[in-house]
């Protein structure tokens, strides 16, 4: 017969000694953790800069950024001030050093692209608020167990502290501070969270109890100013999430109106089309391989109706490059090839 209860516990395998010590010892950042945190951070600016996701996630498992987090979370927890102390002051100089260490390696750089990989550490959204409460909760786990290597590496790994901070390094070095606060809010998120998930969890495994008798009231003020700060870290996230969901959507319905246009206007030529929001408005511009000679803005403009709210730019192709794109080339002779045989059926028709 199965024991449900047994099932979901959540037994200690260390004492609470020794859980305190590891989270202590992993919050100071001094010898081997600073010089992990920056050879992690010059590795996650080149797979940044180069686009290379394992960079990026071998940056991520060496990196040791989550420790005065989970110190500073813990110490709250079960009332400590000296480790509440330790992990800020230990997480703001993290920071300091992380954020001068990519800032200067993106000054150096030759490469100063925004890469796909950039791109994805610059917008935080709240289902990334989720995964770093479930991260806190996970890392939390890891630490009461006797082998928790695997558990805080994937954590580490799942959370990804590290990238949002070479990403603000960049926004500084190419003063593009869009990057810098994407970067920085999306680790902020990270850090808060994580730090919720570890202060849960270690309220129900009974280590306030251990260590501090209970107090309602101040109890009842720390989870106050923890939903309050909460709320307001998880509302640009809300709205960055809508707006994500909202340019999805644009794309699909763009991607049904291609459709459509090919299917019902197959002389419109479309090579490419791109979505992009101005001012609140939709806008959907595509790029056709006819000419203003074969085919007029007129003609263009009158596909419009199919859509009512999203506005559409119609565009001829560049002859430049049209020249360059071998298929583009070939459409191009596969058209002016049936225009000579329209004139030559036209001319025989005439002579009859």
């Amino acid at each position: 017969m199965i024991d449900f209860r047994k099932l979901f516990v959540l037994p200690k395998e260390e004492d609470e000694e020794t859980t305190f010590t590891e989270i202590q010892e992993g919050i100071f950042f001094r010898g081997h953790n600073l010089w992990l945190l920056v050879i992690s951070m010059g590795i996650a600016c080149v797979g940044l800069n180069t686009n290379s996701s394992a960079a990026v996630i071998g940056a991520m498992l060496i990196s040791p950024l989550m420790g005065p987090i989970v110190g500073a979370a813990f110490g709250l927890s079960i009332g400590n001030r000296h480790l509440i102390r330790l992990g800020i002051v230990n997480w703001i100089l993290m920071i300091v050093v992380a954020i001068f260490s990519s800032t200067m390696y993106f000054l150096i750089s030759p490469f100063h692209s925004e890469t796909a990989q950039l791109e994805s550490f610059k917008t935080a959204t709240i289902f990334d608020c989720f995964l770093a409460i479930l991260g806190g909760f996970a890392w939390f786990l890891g630490i009461v167990r006797k082998e928790a290597i695997k558990v805080i590496a994937g954590v580490a790994v799942s959370t990804a502290c590290i990238p949002p901070l070479c990403t603000a390094g960049f926004g500084i070095a190419n003063g593009n501070w869009e990057y810098f606060w994407g970067g920085f809010y999306y680790y902020l998120i990270n850090c808060f969270f994580i730090g919720v998930g570890t202060f849960i969890l270690s309220i129900i495994l009974g280590y306030q109890k251990y260590y501090l008798k209970k107090n309602k009231v101040r109890n009842l003020k720390t989870y106050l100013l923890i939903s309050l700060i909460s709320a307001v870290i998880l509302f640009p996230s809300i709205l960055l999430t809508k707006k994500k969901w909202d340019l999805e959507k644009l794309k699909e319905r763009s991607d049904n109106y291609i459709k459509s246009i090919k299917t019902n206007h197959p002389e419109l030529a479309i090579i490419k089309y791109e979505t992009f929001e101005d001012k609140g408005q939709n806008f959907l511009k595509v790029t056709v391989l006819n000419d203003s000679i074969t085919l007029s803005k007129k003609t263009l403009n009158d596909h419009d109706n199919m859509v009512k709210d999203i506005h559409l730019i119609w565009q001829y192709a560049p002859r430049q490059e049209n020249n360059q794109n071998p298929e583009v080339k070939n459409l191009q002779t596969q058209i002016s090839a049936l225009q000579e045989a329209i004139e030559q059926l036209k001319s025989q028709n005439n002579i009859n």
